[in-house]
This record gives structure tokens, sequence and C-alpha cells, in this order.
């Protein structure tokens, strides 16, 4: 009895390190998989890039992704449901890329006791304009998207025009940030 009991508690003690061990691995194997897609950025695009480019590139938490997913959305379901509307809904979608771009990382405003926001922060030219920059190349990316789109769907091209300048207004507004990158310090 006194030996089976101890072989079952032995092997009962071997099945939990095997388990930790496995559990350990597993979380190193998601960790790495987890950067993978950073990596391969930086090994590959990145090391291209300037450093001030190369800082504008940050992966999108989830607050965020809601915040741009939802906002882009809407205007692009809108721009498709009323086509007439389609390019106002681009030039929405491009204002709301161009404040998301540059509010992205910025630090929440001091506020009062009463809630009401302290000293106006001063704008920064230099990423105010590199906003506008982004923003007017995701259009016109969005531009040639639709165009070669166009030969291959049967729609509206200004139906096709305002999803494809959603969407890459969209990929730019979950990416892209301007704060903090022309900082000379």
């Amino acid at each position: 009895r006194v030996e089976n009991a101890n072989l079952w508690i032995m092997t009962k003690m071997m099945t939990q390190k095997e388990e930790a061990t496995r559990k350990r691995q597993q979380a190193n194997r998601m960790r790495e998989l987890g950067n993978a897609p950073k990596n391969l950025f930086l090994k590959y695009i990145g090391g291209y890039l300037p450093p001030s480019v190369r800082q504008m590139f940050e992966a999108p938490s989830s607050a965020h992704f809601r915040t741009a997913s939802s906002l882009m959305g809407i205007f692009a379901l809108m721009g498709v449901c009323v086509p007439t509307q389609a390019m106002n809904f681009v030039g929405l979608s491009a204002v709301a890329c161009m404040g998301l771009i540059y509010q992205r990382g910025r630090p929440e405003p001091v506020k009062d006791d009463i809630g009401n926001a302290g000293a106006v922060q001063k704008i920064n030219y230099k990423e105010a304009a590199s906003a506008v920059v982004i923003t007017a190349l995701g259009v016109l990316s969005g531009l040639g998207l639709a165009n070669a789109l166009s030969y291959v769907v049967d729609a509206q091209v200004t139906a096709v025009f305002c999803l494809t300048a959603c969407a890459t207004l969209w990929t730019l507004s979950l990416f892209m940030k301007v704060y903090g990158c022309f900082n000379t310090n």
C-alpha cells in the first residue's frame, strides 16, 4: 500500500511538473508569435525607413481599435447606403483619420476640480502637417484602389471609392501616430 501511494504521489508530481513545463513552453511560443509581425516589419520595411517615420507605426490597443473601427465603419456604411453623399463621407472619414492620427498617444489635458480643461496645448505644426500628409496619401491610395477595382467590379465608382478610401484611412488610423515622432530632445 505504501509503495502504491508513493508511486501515485510521484506520478502526480511528475504530471504537474510536465504540465507546468508545457504551459510555460506554450506561453513562450505565443509570445514569439505575438512579436512576429513586428519583427517582420522591422526586418523588411522598418530597417529602410528613417527613425522619425519608423516611430509613426504602433500596434493599436483594443480601445483604439474599437474607436477607429466604429467611426470609419459608420462612414463607409453610410457612403454605401447613400451613394450620392459618398464623397462627403470620404471627407468626414479623412477628417476623423487626421484626428485619430494626431491625437493618438497624446496625454489627456489637465483638468481642474470642476472638470474644465486647463491650459490649452500648442499645436505642433510638424505633427499636424504629417497627419495631413498621411491622410492625403491614404485618400490617394484609396483612389488608386478604386480605379483598379472599377474595371473588375460592376458598381458605382463613388461607392467603390468610398469603400476603398475608408478602408485605407481605417488602416492608417489604426497603425499610425505622430505624437513624439519629431522631438529633437
